[in-house]
């Protein structure tokens, strides 16, 4: 069972005028995907009004030019512009109020738990309202959203997971209160530490795996574990599960006995959907030609 909810909410107005108290929810505009820790949206272009007191913390960029009035955590609003690849930061129980006209944009939203347990290592962290300036990170994480969205969620949860955590470790870095002394993730892996997260891995791969949870195994954050995985071993967490999975999926189904939905499922890959798009994209093949192609009989669903 899927760990996400997905919402989609087109109103007809999208407005909270700014001479009402600020809301302690967030307004429910665009494309909507959640956790109970974290969520994501892609909000369409338009006019926005916009007057909240944000219940998580929040970080969002756009796709192009974004223009209007605008106040972080204050009562004065002054001209505003975001570009792609900058970052609004609206931390949970700040302010934020704007009237703009906005390119569509990516919004992160984090619990203060997911906040503390994914980056800080049990330290104490608070994201600090304002802006940062564009990097090509922040514009290439809205790019991975939106490929997330328009692709049927290929890697659920984890990839999900994997991109906010990113996201939120660039943006700890360069405004929170741990910027000026943020532990730098380590340069790789020792091996003993590669070979248990390997082992947890393939141990458990029919499960639904997450980040933090092979982090915890070697005692690493999430934010750092990923980092030192990637450069240690070439591929992400998140590639190098896809790419077990696969090679889980091929030699089980050789197997007669099996279905597909069976291989899909004892494979961790959920359904016999998300493993179908993931061999198409892997392997530029289906399960079905994929069996078919090792002589076995065609009819095996």
């Amino acid at each position: 069972m899927s760990l996400l909810q997905e919402f989609l909410f087109d109103p007809p107005d999208r407005k909270i005028p700014l001479d009402q108290p600020p809301l302690e929810n967030l307004p429910q505009w665009g494309h909507w995907i959640e956790t109970p820790e974290y969520m994501v949206a892609i909000v369409p272009p338009g006019h926005l009004e916009v007057n909240l007191r944000s219940p998580l913390n929040l970080a969002a960029t756009s796709f192009g030019l974004t223009q209007g009035i605008a106040a972080f955590d204050s009562d004065r609003l002054r001209p505003y512009q975001a570009t792609p690849g900058g970052f609004d930061i609206v931390p949970q129980g700040s302010t934020y109020r704007s009237v703009e006209d906005a390119s569509c944009f990516v919004v992160f939203g984090y619990s203060q738990a997911f906040l503390s347990r994914s980056v800080a290592e049990g330290e104490t962290v608070e994201l600090l309202p304002g802006q940062i300036a564009k990097t090509h990170w922040g514009l290439s994480a809205a790019i991975a959203i939106q490929d997330f969205f328009n692709n049927g969620q290929v890697g659920g949860a984890f990839y999900l997971e994997s991109v906010i955590t990113a996201v939120l470790g660039q943006i700890i870095y360069r405004r929170s209160t741990l910027s000026q002394h943020f532990k730098r993730p380590p340069e790789f892996l020792e091996p003993k530490l590669l070979k248990d997260s390997l082992d947890y891995i393939r141990s458990n791969i029919s499960q639904a795996l997450n980040l933090s949870d092979i982090a915890t195994v070697i005692g690493f954050s999430p934010y750092h574990f990923a980092r030192a995985f990637k450069v240690t071993t070439g591929i992400s967490p998140y590639q190098y599960v896809l790419q077990c999975r696969v090679e889980l999926a091929q030699q089980l189904l050789q197997d007669k006995e099996r279905s597909i939905v069976e291989v899909a499922v004892e494979a961790g890959f959920g359904n016999q959907s998300h493993m179908t798009t993931v061999f198409r994209r892997v392997l530029q093949t289906t399960p079905k030609q994929y069996r078919e192609a090792k002589g076995l009989p065609a009819n095996i669903s």
